[in-house]
């Protein structure tokens, strides 16, 4: 730590420096494309369960394993970048991990996979697997680039580009199938890899040495506090025996975790229920299900800049306690919805914190994390979230499946009582939280 912890520091937007604000665009844009891929496979859910003839509980499962695949890298794949270094040597993981898991999500569209179930999983779990390990790179590296007093603010831009991936997600998949037809829905695997290919090859090139180092010292210049600065009795490269171990024994880290798991449930519940209610319960057809089922991430965007950004002065705590108990309400009021306007009204008001959460969970696991450990701290977050992904298809189709099958309202419904707990229990673990605040813990 320097030695102004403790100290609120003024530090307004005007005066960050501009290699800040490139790399911000950047990993934007990267998000966007991971975003993308991981929403689309919820967007096309009813077209995909029809061209398998899979029951709600199959394409729960299947869709569950595919979303715990995200988990498993999380931790050591961003240990192995920690450990390989942080600031602008991120760039060495990330830009050939989206580069690959494009691959396989653009193989994925080939026609020996979509005649293949088992082809099908493999190689979207291969996406996954890729996609968890770059999450987490990736937010780390938004961090670094920018001066710690903005954390909030950055990683709340940075997440915007979430909601901007799942809308681009819904509205991609419908102009696809209205143009080629239900029968080519596998198009839509890929948009990722074209999109991609500039994106990564301008990060390749503009992530250097001498360009982070500039970066750095103009935000000190600036009077405000560099990562390297923050960090600067620490080795860069981030090689912190038991790191991970110190970790698990943080509290915020591993409660704030738990609130994540919990969150990503609700999250990853709506995105997975509303295209197959629009479908089956209303009567949409597959592309309008996967175009109506979006417009939560519209609010959902402008909520990402404000949460995040209120968090750097309220507190990491009290703003995920707040969009918790608004998360649990929204949820809950689906039961009551029985109209497409019903549908959508309450979709923009759950996106006002729908996607506001995840900066700030990571901006809180950042600021409680041990020396050039941050990318491991945030592997932990991304690793409950995608078990709570996980976790929200498995339960959500065993609930549909039990309450009658996909016409049936009753296991839908159930579904958003289910989600609303979860969204309640999360705000429990927060009240449980001691808070970092200023650079300081009062307890970890």
């Amino acid at each position: 730590m320097n030695e102004n912890s403790g100290k609120t520091r003024y530090a307004p937007l005007s005066r960050v420096p501009a290699g800040s604000w490139v790399a911000l665009g950047a990993t934007w844009l990267i998000w966007i494309i991971n975003a993308f891929d991981r929403e689309v496979i919820l967007r096309l859910g009813p077209v995909i369960s029809e061209h398998f003839s899979l029951t709600p509980e199959a394409w729960g499962s299947i869709t569950a394993v595919v979303f715990f695949a995200l988990a498993v890298m999380a931790i050591p794949g961003s240990r192995m970048s920690d450990k390989h270094g942080v600031g602008w040597r991120r760039a060495f993981f990330q830009v050939p991990l989206v580069i690959g898991y494009n691959i396989l999500s653009a193989l994925s569209g080939m026609s020996f996979a979509i005649k293949n179930v088992v082809i099908f999983i493999a190689l979207r779990i291969g996406v996954n697997l890729g996609a968890g390990w770059g999450e987490p790179i990736g937010i780390s590296n938004t961090t670094e680039w920018w001066p710690k007093e903005r954390r909030g603010f950055a990683l709340g831009v940075h997440h915007t580009g979430y909601p901007v991936g799942a809308l681009l997600a819904g509205l991609v998949t419908a102009w696809i199938l209205n143009l080629f037809g239900d029968e080519h829905w596998y198009y839509v695997f890929y948009v990722g890899l074209i999109a991609a290919i500039p994106v990564m090859g301008f990060w390749w090139w503009y992530s250097n040495a001498a360009r982070f180092d500039l970066t750095q010292e103009k935000i000190d210049a600036a009077g405000m506090t560099s990562f390297m600065t923050e960090h600067r009795n620490s080795p860069v490269t981030g090689d912190e025996r038991g790191a991970i171990a110190m970790c698990f024994r943080n509290r915020t880290i591993m409660l704030t975790s738990g609130t994540t798991l919990l969150t990503q449930i609700v999250y990853n519940g709506i995105s997975y229920i509303l295209p197959l209610y629009l479908a089956n319960i209303l009567g949409l057809d597959f592309a309008a299900a996967a175009a109506y089922s979006v417009f939560f991430t519209i609010t959902g965007i402008l909520g990402q800049i404000f949460w995040p950004t209120l968090s750097d002065h309220l507190g990491r705590r009290m703003t995920l306690i707040i969009c918790g108990i608004w998360m649990g309400v929204a949820a809950g009021a689906f039961y009551f919805a029985t109209s497409l306007g019903a549908y959508i009204a309450l979709q923009l008001f759950l996106g006002l914190v729908a996607n506001a959460p995840w900066p700030v969970f990571y901006a809180a696991a950042t600021d409680a994390a041990p020396p050039n450990g941050s990318g491991t701290a945030n592997g932990f977050i991304t690793t409950a979230m995608f078990i709570g992904g996980g976790i929200a298809p498995l339960v959500i189709g065993f609930l549909i499946s039990a309450g009658g099958g996909w016409k049936s309202v009753t296991g839908y419904n159930v579904a958003f009582i289910f989600m609303m707990v979860a969204a309640i229990l999360g705000v429990v673990l927060q009240v449980l939280v001691r808070e970092v605040r200023n650079n300081k813990a009062s307890a970890h």
